[in-house]
Order: structure tokens, then sequence, then C-alpha cells
């Protein structure tokens, strides 16, 4: 794929260097299996240069508040002018972050990628079986599933196909290969395997998408049950840990006080700290396990 012109400049750059320093390697298959359409040289050296930028502007920014703000401050409470000098640690942290988090996009997008297709698949190979029970010729199959919309990153993967064979003119089964390298969920590679082994072997194409059907609505059934036996565990212990743990600490609290005397700070900080934490903590949890149907 052709350089963009801001890449272009940047691989000039920092080409050389990305090549000889980064391994830029070992971050093409996961820029493969997001769909993200560079060369990892290229989008090593773009990271890179943003990083850079990041971190030579932090340091204007940080130079700027150093001479400007620091010392008004400082001329009301002394201790400003010793935590003026740590702000120049702020441009390396935020363009380390900036790093970190522009080379791990791809990663990111490919797992993403593949636990959309490993939603939608069950559904998606149901519609596929259907095609092929109506005599439907592969090629066919795939160019319909395509354009189903409604099984998401599953859908792109067959137009990637059909692309494959209609446009670069390859047979079924080097465009199914393709595929496998190209996809990042492993119950798709495994679907598109046991659909090359039938092709070669001469088995009956329609039986085999049938039985996938059938074996991954239940494997999507046992997953259901599966949540929601963990969702009964989650419940079970957020009455413990998020209601009546912090209502006995509550009521122990407040017995403290009154006997010894003291300020109700540590109601306070159980009231919008702890509270808070425990609260934000099973919400995150909650959200990185249901699954998104």
């Amino acid at each position: 794929m052709a350089l963009k012109s801001g890449q272009r400049l940047y691989f000039k750059l920092f080409g050389s260097f990305v090549q000889n320093r980064l391994k830029p390697e070992k971050y093409e298959e996961n820029l493969r299996k997001a769909h993200i359409h560079e060369r990892p040289e290229a989008f090593l050296a773009t990271q890179f240069a943003t990083s850079l930028m990041v971190l030579v502007g932090g340091f204007f920014l940080v130079a700027f508040v150093y001479f400007t703000i620091i010392p008004l401050l400082a001329a009301k409470n002394p201790v400003f002018a010793k935590v003026g000098i740590l702000l120049f640690f702020a441009p390396f942290f935020f363009a380390g972050i900036t790093w970190v988090l522009g080379t791990s996009n791809p990663q990111s997008k490919a797992k993403s990628r593949a636990k959309d297709i490993n939603l939608k698949l069950p559904y998606a190979l149901n519609y596929v079986a259907a095609m092929a029970s109506a005599g439907v010729i592969p090629t066919e199959i795939f160019q319909s599933f395509s354009k189903q919309k409604i099984y998401g990153e599953a859908a792109k993967e067959a137009a990637w196909i059909y692309k494959d064979i209609a446009i670069h003119g390859k047979d079924i089964v080097t465009a199914l290969r393709r595929a496998i390298d190209r996809s990042p969920s492993v119950k798709f590679q495994e679907f598109l395997q046991g659909a090359i082994t039938t092709i070669t072997s001469g088995g009956d194409l329609k039986e085999y998408f049938q039985q996938k059907a059938v074996r991954y609505q239940w494997e999507n059934r046992q997953d259901q049950k599966a949540f929601i036996d963990t969702m009964g565990l989650m419940a079970e212990t957020y009455v413990t840990v998020g209601v009546a743990g912090p209502l006995f600490m509550m009521v122990m609290m407040a017995i403290i006080a009154i006997i010894k005397g003291s300020g109700p700070e540590q109601i306070a900080i159980l009231t919008y700290v702890l509270l808070p934490v425990i609260n934000a903590g099973y919400v995150f949890m909650l959200k990185s396990m249901i699954p998104e149907v």
C-alpha cells in the first residue's frame, strides 16, 4: 500500500533506525490481522515520530510553565520551586505512553476483531449452512455472506475471501488459506481449515457447513450458560464485598468514633474513596466479561 505524505517523511527520517533497532517484523502479523494496511517499518516510523513530537512539545510546554508560572507560585511558597523540577520528567512519561499506546494499537484492534468474529460466527454459520443447503456454490456463498453487515468482522473476512477469488484470480483453496493467515480468530481459522480439508478430500461441503453450524451453536449455548453462572457468582460476591461489608465497617467505625470521641474522617474515607473504588472495579469487571451480542 502506498505511503501517505506524512508517513513517507517519517520513513525517510527514521526508517533506517526502525529497521535496525526496533524489529518491525514482529509487528507484521498484528498489522495484518488488524487490517491495518501499512508496512511495519512505516508504521513504527510514524509511531516513533509521533512520540518524539510529544516529547519535544512537552519540553517546550514544561519550560514555559517552569519559567513563567512556577516563579510566581514559588514566591508564595518555596516548595513549588522544588516541585517544578519534577515537571521535566512529564515529557518522557507522556512520550512513553504515546509510544506504548501507538505500538499496541494493532494488537488491541486484532483482539477486538477476533472477539467480534467469535461472537457472531455461530449465527453467521447458520446463514452459510442455509446457503449451502440451497445449492449455492462456495464463491457465491462468501459473496453473499460478505454483504450481511450484521455479522460484523466475520462479514469483512468473507469479503476478503471473495475479493481474492473474484479480483485476484485465486482458487477457493488458496483464498481460504490466505484468509487463515489473515484472520485473528482461532475459531474462524479452524472453520476455514476444515473447509479446505473437506474440499481437497472431495467431501460434502454442504454437510460440513451444517455440522459446523450445529457445533458452534452448541458451544455458544455452553458459553452463555457459563456466563450466567459467573454472573450469579459475581452478584453474590458483590453483595458481600460491595454492600454488606462496607455497611458493617461503617457501623463499626461509627461505634469506635463514639467511644473514642474522634471525628468522622474514617467514615468519610470509606464513603467517598473505598465505596467508589469497589463499585468502579465491579463495573470494569462486568464490562470486560459481558459479551457484546
